[in-house]
């Protein structure tokens, strides 16, 4: 059996070995770090960038704006477009995003996480009547986001073109086609006169005949020709001509020294067309004229010829002095 000395130093032992125990036990457990609770994620930045369809536009066109929001070192919540601003004045915007930007839900983007990016699409037209000349103007985006400041986009510039008017062409004068001067139809002279004048003279050259052939039988008859009625009244075959008025020719200018041979010439009148027809109208009024007394003179040599009775080619020559009658009478010897 154990003494009870021996007993209490060794239960002294193991209740300091216990406690040597537990003391570095809690010496570890508090070296140890405590786990930290999750933390918030953190706001990112706003990064904005506009782009346009086209560089230019003309009076009274439209051009699509793209605006593109992307988040960075972070992510953004309530993103929405609050403004886009063209410096042309008169300008109108349309689209899905649109004036009022607060008011309109396709210009709100939402929440975006961090490095992803979203875009809107607005309509920029330019007023119709605008600017007289070609001038460039700007479209200024901004958009804001919770719990960061408003950023802007830099501003895109555009081209307001203003076409150019062509001149109007002057027309060129026409020159209306000159209507020729018809030819008024002339009277050929009447025939009632020219034979009343060729039968007078006709006569005239009978009673000529007769008196040639001296106391001669046969002469002294002559041809009779046929009177004119004494109701026929005879006109003035007198016409009233045009007054006629001379060309006046001009002398072309002398040419320049060194041309060559020298060249004269007359100028042509600048109005031939009514010199022209009263030359036609004179002319065929002669005309009219001479064929008339072509005419009557050949009736007179025709009248003369007829005139003269032929004596038959086979009949005896009478000897000279038989065709006188005696002195003593018809019935003398």
């Amino acid at each position: 059996m154990i003494c009870r000395s021996a007993v209490k130093p060794v239960f002294v032992g193991l209740g300091t070995a216990a406690i040597l125990a537990a003391g570095g036990a809690s010496a570890v457990a508090d070296d140890s770090p405590t786990p930290s609770d999750p933390g918030t994620p953190a706001v990112g930045k706003l990064a904005v960038s506009v782009k346009a369809s086209d560089a230019t536009v003309a009076p009274g066109q439209s051009v699509t704006v793209t605006t593109t929001v992307s988040a960075v070192d972070g992510n953004l919540t309530d993103v929405k477009v609050t403004r886009i601003a063209p410096a042309l004045e008169g300008t109108t915007i349309s689209g899905t995003c649109r004036d009022p930007f607060a008011a309109t839900a396709g210009c709100n983007l939402g929440d975006i996480a961090e490095g992803e990016s979203d875009s809107v699409g607005s309509v920029v037209t330019v007023p119709e009547k605008g600017p007289e000349s070609t001038i460039k103007f700007t479209i200024s985006v901004t958009v804001d986001a919770a719990d960061v400041d408003p950023a802007s986009a830099e501003p895109i510039s555009l081209t307001y073109v203003v076409p150019t008017k062509s001149p109007t062409p002057t027309k060129t004068p026409t020159k209306s086609p000159t209507k020729k001067p018809t030819k008024k139809p002339t009277k050929s002279p009447s025939p009632s006169a020219s034979s009343s004048s060729s039968s007078g003279t006709s006569s005239g050259g009978g009673s000529g005949s007769g008196g040639s052939s001296g106391s001669s039988g046969s002469g002294s008859g002559g041809y009779a020709g046929p009177s004119p009625n004494s109701s026929f009244d005879a006109r003035n075959p007198q016409v009233a001509l045009p007054p006629i008025q001379a060309p006046s020719p001009s002398v072309a200018p002398s040419p320049a020294p060194g041309s060559g041979t020298p060249q004269s010439r007359l100028q042509g009148n600048k109005a031939p067309v009514a010199q022209d027809l009263t030359f036609e109208r004179m002319a065929s009024t002669q005309i009219a004229w001479l064929a008339a007394l072509l005419v009557a003179f050949s009736l007179l040599l025709t009248q003369v010829r007829l005139g003269r009775r032929r004596q038959p080619a086979g009949a005896p020559r009478r000897a000279k002095g038989t065709h006188r009658r005696p002195r003593h009478g018809m019935f003398g010897r």
